[in-house]
Formats: C-alpha cells, structure tokens, sequence
C-alpha cells in the first residue's frame, strides 16, 4: 500500500479517459509553477486500472469522471462540465438558441463514451426506438467533432471541448432540459497522503473554485 514517506520529490498521476480539458492543463500548469522539482509521471488509464492502481501503490492520485464508493479511497469532486449540442456551422436547428434532447431525435448523434454522463445516458435509454437507433459512440472527441463537421450529424460533448473545436467548423448549442453534467473527481488512497500529494490535492481545489467562480 501506499507509503507515506517515499517519493517524495515524485507524483505518479493516473489520467482516466475523458478528463483530459483546459481545466487539468491549468492544475498541471500550477503545479509545474509552484513545485517545479517535484518529478510528475501521468499514466493514461481505464478506471479499473486507475483504482487497482492507487491500490497496490502504482500510483500516488489519479483523476476519473467515475466517482468511486469504494471506502479505501477518497474521491474529490472538483470541476462540471456542462454538456452541450455541437453541430455543423450550416444546420437546421442553428437558429435556435437552445436545445432539448427530443429535438436532436431526428439526426444522428455522435457520442464519445469516454464522457460519462448518467443522467444523459439514462435519457437516451429512454428514447423511442428510432431515436435510440441514431446514436452513434466512436472512440475520441477527434472522432465526433470530424463526423460532426463533416455535416453527417450533431454530438453531444462537453461544452467547452465544442467551443475549443470552433476553428473545426463547429457550432455550440446548451441543452436546456437537463443539466447534464459530467465531474472531475480527484482519487487518492484514503489513509494518509504524501505532503506532496496533499499540496497537489489542494491546488487541485483552487482550480476548481476559480472556474466555478
């Protein structure tokens, strides 16, 4: 398990799919700043590998879209993100301001599953079998804003990821009939932490307070 008085000058950071954002560049940019001879590793892993690996000490903290119940972990919200329609620059619904689920129904709708929502997921679940029959997963934000911007349909993403992707010949519409939201959640064993983690942890936090603000 986890030793607390071991690599210290180190931080092994596990990176779960779809967290990636402009949110852990500015928690890595800080870190960098304020603790520049602490050595920081990333892993990019699933979340079973994330929590097997803060388990048998592989690594020191990892950040997941998944929040864990597992009580040997402590799991720290820290930033939403809102999910929003992204759509062609030229497309039927761009003289709407916003958006409902229903009214995507009749085009195909492009979702990266890295994005775990519940509640978007739980809505499409419930949509009729047409609508449930339009929804496209690939593998990568990349994937969805290329299918998208080609014109061959809307996807539904993380608003900011889609505002990023504008130079693609994206559009951004909100969704209005959730929210619809996915969270960062920071992860790390539950007993006590490195001083080196516990600082990433809190400037972890200051991020998150800034882009609440």
């Amino acid at each position: 398990m986890y030793n607390t008085t071991s690599r210290l000058s180190h931080l092994r950071l596990a990176i779960a799919p779809g967290v990636p954002s402009s949110k852990l560049s500015a928690l890595l940019a800080l870190q960098r700043a304020e603790e520049p001879d602490v050595t920081l590793a990333f892993f990019e892993v699933s979340g079973n590998d994330l929590r097997t690996g803060l388990h048998n000490g592989r690594y020191d903290a990892g950040v997941s879209l998944q929040a864990s119940g597992d009580t040997t972990l402590k799991t720290q919200p820290l930033w939403v993100e809102c999910m929003a329609v992204a759509m062609p620059l030229r497309f039927p619904l761009l003289d709407q301001a916003t958006l409902t689920i229903a009214d995507l129904l009749n085009y195909p709708m492009y979702r990266w599953q890295a994005e775990m929502c519940s509640k978007l997921d739980e809505r499409l679940s419930t949509l009729p079998p047409i609508g449930r029959q339009n929804i496209r997963y690939v593998t990568s934000f990349a994937l969805l804003a290329t299918w998208v911007a080609a014109g061959y349909g809307v996807g539904v993403s993380a608003q900011s990821r889609i505002e990023h992707a504008h130079r693609w010949g994206l559009a951004m519409r909100p969704i209005i009939d959730g929210p619809y939201e996915i969270v960062t959640h920071l992860q790390r064993p539950q007993e006590q932490a490195s001083s080196v983690v516990e600082r990433f942890e809190r400037r972890a936090l200051q991020v998150a307070r800034a882009s609440a603000a």
